[in-house]
């Protein structure tokens, strides 16, 4: 299937974070989920209830973030360069789960950019029908906008303990 491995990067990628933080039981998940799901979703829609997404932000937004996907692409074609034989143990977990962290980056900037140009298409729309469709594009928007940068922060996190643990 086409979209098979979607649902793959997406539980790599938690349950790395999972791993990576020594959250372990379920009440940890659960800060898990409060922090990468709850907390953007209340931001993204605060937002969307004093900013309504307008075609200028998108056309701001797109390159930025279109630029910063291209980033993650890049750091993945670096990684999968990085060579495993005759490495420490601790290399070849932090080489993996930075490149889990990467992919799922990959993936919400493209959802991202795929809402952007939706959010674009929606934002002409007029009426009081319109200004209800805006709320909630702009929402999803805002939303995934918190996700995405703070998944990025993640992703510093891991170039950081690669460049400072002598890993590459």
């Amino acid at each position: 299937m086409i979209f098979g491995n979607i649902g793959s990067i997406i539980s790599d990628h938690y349950s790395s974070l999972g791993q990576e933080t020594g959250l372990k039981t379920p009440y940890d998940l659960v800060f898990l989920a409060l922090v990468f799901a709850l907390l953007p979703v209340v931001v993204g829609f605060s937002l969307a209830n004093y900013v309504v997404l307008w075609s200028g932000f998108i056309a701001a937004s797109a390159p930025v973030l279109s630029v910063l996907t291209g980033f993650s692409i890049n750091t993945i074609i670096l990684l999968m360069r990085y060579d495993e034989d005759g490495s420490h143990p601790y290399e070849e977990r932090t080489v993996r789960k930075t490149k889990e962290f990467t992919l799922y980056s990959i993936l919400a900037g493209v959802v991202l950019i795929i809402c952007l140009v939706f959010g674009f298409i929606l934002s002409r729309i007029d009426g009081a029908v319109g200004s209800e469709i805006a709320f909630v594009v702009s929402g999803i928007v805002y939303t995934l906008m918190a996700h995405y940068f703070l998944t990025l922060l993640v992703i510093t996190h891991r170039l950081w303990s690669l460049i400072h643990g002598d890993v590459l």
